[in-house]
């Protein structure tokens, strides 16, 4: 397959595109900065950048990988907000002009959104959802609803599937160091011991993406690991892993959370049951199911 990749140069975008490139896909990797990234992939890799305009060597391309957009951990003034929202609306477009500048007529669309699609204001989760549930009202919901919606412009491909890959907290040691330093400095931990914890390993990831592109699949999925996660297990699951000489963790009052983070209090409660039932029912085979199994194979 030919693969296009917009976003392909953060971590999880280099690993998807190491893996496509393994299983003999030719790839190119849009980026707007190519000096940057000139040296990022093997030579088997093509860089380009959003003007870049050749038609003869584009058109057959068959896949679209959308992971591009503005990064939502930092701090939440309105002017960043709007980044992380609009960031996410005009790439979409950028990506579907690029396709009609080059004639690409993409067969699939493989877009990253996330589990945040269903977060709630009131921080208070007492049900499970699935691909199939309602949206949250909170600004992360509504950066997934907004991004999700805009890939509808591709319908104007016929016969297009398009893929939204709702991606939970993606497990890596640098998450995991950051997690487990309020443990070690015996720092309460920000949450709600009986909200879950969607999280998921790079790998499931990137294999789900291997395997979207030979599937016949269409819609919405949940990436979480398989193995429901409360806050309360998760963060014993940490202290496990860590080894930490603290036997004990606390949960801050949500409403102490909210504030002292305000709206961005949705990033540390997470919250409801996020169950991967389609990603489940289409047969893709998780990795790491379980959280133990992720922990002791996490990459850098």
């Amino acid at each position: 397959m030919n693969i296009v990749v917009a976003g392909g140069t953060g971590f999880i975008g280099q690993k998807i595109v190491s893996s496509l490139i393994d299983n003999g896909h030719k790839v190119f990797v849009l980026t707007r900065d190519l000096q940057k990234h000139k040296n990022t992939f093997s030579k088997k890799v093509d860089i380009i950048d959003w003007t870049f305009v050749n038609p003869s060597l584009l058109n057959e391309t068959n896949i679209l990988i959308k992971l591009n957009g503005e990064k939502v951990d930092q701090l939440w003034t309105k002017s960043v907000k709007n980044k992380i929202l609009n960031s996410r609306i005009d790439s979409s477009k950028m990506l579907f002009d690029f396709c009609l500048k080059n004639e690409i007529i993409p067969q699939k669309l493989i877009n990253a959104s996330a589990v945040g699609i269903y977060a709630k204001e009131s921080g208070t989760y007492n049900y499970s959802v699935d691909e199939n549930s309602q949206f949250g009202d909170t600004f992360l919901a509504e950066v997934c609803i907004e991004n999700e919606k805009s890939t509808n412009i591709f319908k104007a491909f016929e016969d297009i599937d398009i893929i939204q890959m709702r991606i939970g907290v993606v497990l890596r040691k640098k998450i995991i160091n950051l997690l487990s330093l309020n443990l070690l400095l015996s720092i309460p931990v920000p949450g709600s011991k009986n909200n879950y914890f969607p999280w998921i390993h790079v790998d499931d990831i990137v294999g789900f993406v291997n395997y979207s592109i030979n599937a016949n699949l269409n819609g919405a999925f949940n990436l979480v690991g398989s193995e429901l996660t409360t806050h309360e297990i998760f963060f014993k699951s940490i202290q496990k892993y860590k080894k930490s000489i603290i036997p004990w963790v606390l949960f801050i009052p949500k409403n102490f959370v909210k504030l002292i983070f305000g709206k961005m209090s949705e990033m540390f409660l997470y919250g409801p049951k996020t169950k991967p039932i389609k990603t489940l029912n289409s047969n893709y085979q998780f990795k790491y199911p379980t959280l133990q199994e992720a922990l002791l194979n996490l990459p850098e």
